[in-house]
């Protein structure tokens, strides 16, 4: 690679092997040449032919030459990369990426006894001029920097544009690479045609309508008619668009990854360019024709001499492509590794969803506490260590996995408790007019933090008017009401006890005692008449629903999500700086938002001090009920062959075993989803002929 034309044009020749002689002396361990024995993967590499070996090195198909640069190139050093698109903020998800290339992968392979330097790349995956704006690009950097990590180096892949280009003419040199002239609609009707052959390879007797869309009459129907141009043309069609003669949609370079028969339709001639009429928010206006991300990230993963590629397993169809384009264009192969996407209730993860909720106007804006973006946890209260705590416990799998909120805000808490003074605050004041012993209206201490001494107290003056919480009295008493009523004593924290003696319009009055025979069972929180009115913002959950419907999202989202307590009473307060914790005794933990100022002070409720209501019970559906419909379920199922169970409208073609293996479209089902077929129909085997048994 290092004697290539385009590696002097490469952002990355000025950094990757750099280091200082002693720190690149040593050399990989056994596992870095054997897939199946690395400590993180711990699997074969499908895609191939090596895979299938009985014994030898997995090396993801690369020369001794590329391992032996490799290994040069970064001695000790063990590199990930993380590589936000900057179109959007950073949510949890990027959260627990984050915890994973920048710490946990490096800790797995310590733990398997690797002694490596860690090294991790922050690089913005910014090839779309379209989505990709200069507040995104600030905005990664700023959450990369507050969730605490420190990459090696920051990159862009746009840096990389002129290398891309070099490697697009060789690959039409290759003749892998040629312009095609088709429309998005054409290009879709061509895959369909290819489907559906391979659909129809699978079944015994297919529809007259997949025969027909198969077009079997018609041999190169899944081909673009440009797909056989001359080297020549094809580059001087490139050229145009280039130079900006080709118009926006009127043509775009494909590459030849697609081979008749193949069930991967990631791998159907890929575009690796198309033209765009607009300048880059990074790389200016020196481009008008981009490339995209299939084609790039892979490229800059091996100039950059990445060893483990991260990703997610939505991302695993596109492995194959991965390799391709490094096995055409004879680069370095990184290890790709595919985790499960995070998943949490109560919010949304796309960031499709997320822009749109932003310019719809239903949150204020990425930055919303109830947002699941970095800023808005920041904005809400969290802190790093929180977040990072809470990744860390979710951890890395490849199962799919649905995460209570409750989990997040456990590890607030937990957080919280420890940094956060301790303070008073009423949401809906009740005005108290306090009459007794003249020598009581004085200062008492409240100590800042209940366990931790060191940080001292603070003193609280009882003045003749106070406000206690509303909700805190009750004309009528009750047995289970600890709070406040006529003729019924409470006490104040920290200082006196109270009986209601009256009430009046605008509030009650009070006679106070020091001490009383009995110490009330309730315990107050107030402030005195000197308080700051401020506003207390709580937050509830976004959505109505743990599991957000990924069609009705919209029509799920919570009209109380937010209530705005503007007249709300704190103690007195210098104005803290934004984000400074509190925990308002008897509510919940608050941070101090932004829109705060020397007058008037504005908090976010970050979270309550319990984990909130507990969870209801469906509606209509006794227990009773669910396990008879349950037992019936049972009792119908006894009676189907597994090799019928799934005989239904959702699939269109399956194995000899009746296990399914393409959806009612036609399009091949994942691995992950095939395996989950085969053991519910291995389930169903045994249940099946556990209840016919001759």
């Amino acid at each position: 690679m290092l004697k290539r034309a385009w590696w002097a044009k490469s952002p990355s020749a000025t950094w990757v092997g750099t280091e200082k002689p002693e720190e690149q002396d040593g050399s990989r361990a056994a596992w870095a040449l054997d897939r199946r024995t690395d400590p993180l993967l711990g699997r074969t590499l499908t895609h191939w032919p090596e895979a299938k070996q009985s014994g030898g090195p997995q090396t993801c198909n690369n020369t001794p030459q590329l391992l032996k640069e490799h290994q040069a190139l970064n001695g000790k050093a063990i590199r990930t990369r993380f590589p936000p698109e900057p179109n959007g903020y950073l949510h949890l998800g990027h959260a627990k990426s984050m915890n994973m290339n920048f710490s946990l992968a490096f800790e797995r392979l310590e733990g398997a006894g690797v002694a490596c330097k860690r090294e991790t790349v922050f690089r913005y995956d910014d090839t779309n001029p379209e989505a990709e704006t200069k507040e995104f690009i600030a905005s990664l950097a700023t959450d990369v920097q507050w969730m605490g990590w420190s990459p090696k180096v920051t990159t862009h892949t746009s840096d990389y544009f002129p290398v891309f280009y070099a490697m697009a003419l060789e690959l039409i040199d290759k003749g892998k690479a040629y312009v095609c002239h088709q429309s998005s609609s054409e290009i879709e009707a061509c895959r369909s045609v290819a489907k559906a052959r391979v659909a129809l390879k699978a079944m015994q007797d297919p529809p007259p309508e997949l025969v027909k869309e198969a077009k079997l009459d018609e041999p190169s129907a899944h081909e673009s008619p440009y797909r056989n141009r001359s080297v020549e043309e094809n580059h001087a069609l490139f050229e145009k668009m280039r130079n900006g003669i080709t118009k926006e949609g009127e043509c775009t370079l494909r590459l030849k990854m697609y081979e008749e028969g193949g069930s991967n339709f990631n791998m159907f001639d890929q575009v690796a360019y198309r033209v765009k009429h607009r300048a880059h928010p990074h790389a200016g206006d020196a481009w008008c024709m981009y490339p995209t991300y299939d084609y790039t990230h892979c490229i800059v993963d091996a100039l950059e001499h990445v060893d483990y590629s991260i990703c997610t397993l939505e991302f695993e169809t596109r492995r194959e492509s991965y390799y391709w384009v490094l096995d055409a264009l004879d680069l370095y192969r990184p290890k790709v590794f595919e985790m499960s996407r995070l998943n949490v209730s109560h919010v949304v993860l796309s960031k499709r969803k997320l822009t749109k909720l932003v310019d719809t106007g239903k949150v204020r804006g990425w930055d919303d506490p109830r947002m699941p973006t970095i800023s808005g946890l920041r904005r809400r209260g969290y802190s790093p260590s929180a977040v990072n705590a809470f990744c860390r416990d979710v951890g890395v799998t490849r199962n799919e996995n649905f995460i209570e909120y409750s989990r997040l805000q456990h590890f607030a808490r937990q957080d919280l408790e420890e940094r956060a003074d301790r303070r008073m605050a009423v949401r809906e004041p009740l005005k108290v007019t306090l009459v007794g012993d003249a020598s009581l209206f004085r200062s008492y201490e409240a100590p800042n933090h209940p366990t931790d001494s060191t940080r001292g107290t603070r003193p609280l003056t009882l003045t003749k008017v106070v406000y206690i919480e509303a909700s805190d009295f009750r004309e009528v008493d009750s047995k289970d009401f600890y709070g406040l009523a006529l003729n019924k004593w409470a006490r104040l924290r920290y200082c006196v006890c109270l009986r209601c003696i009256s009430v009046e319009k605008d509030g009650i009055t009070c006679e106070i005692a020091d001490k009383v025979e009995k110490d009330p069972r309730g315990k107050l929180h107030w402030v005195s008449s000197d308080a700051m009115q401020c506003e207390l913002r709580d937050y509830d959950h976004l959505f109505t629903v743990g599991k957000v419907d990924d069609e009705k999202w919209e029509s799920q989202l919570s009209d109380t999500s937010l209530v705005v307590r503007d007249k709300a009473r704190v103690e007195r307060l210098e104005r803290p700086s934004d984000g400074t914790a509190f925990q308002f005794e008897r509510l919940g933990f608050y941070a101090v938002d932004p829109d705060a100022t020397t007058d008037r002070l504005v908090f976010n409720l970050t979270v309550p001090l319990k984990s909130g209501a507990p969870v209801k019970k469906e509606a209509g559906v006794s227990r009773k009920a669910q396990q008879e419909a349950d037992r019936l379920k049972k009792e119908a199922l006894k009676k189907v062959k597994p090799q019928d169970l799934f005989r239904t409208d959702e699939y269109s073609a399956w194995d000899a075993d009746g296990i399914p293996t393409h959806n009612k479209a036609g399009e091949p089902l994942s691995k992950s989803l095939i395996k989950k077929c085969k053991k519910e129909w291995a389930k169903q085997k045994k249940l099946y002929e556990s209840a016919n048994k001759a």
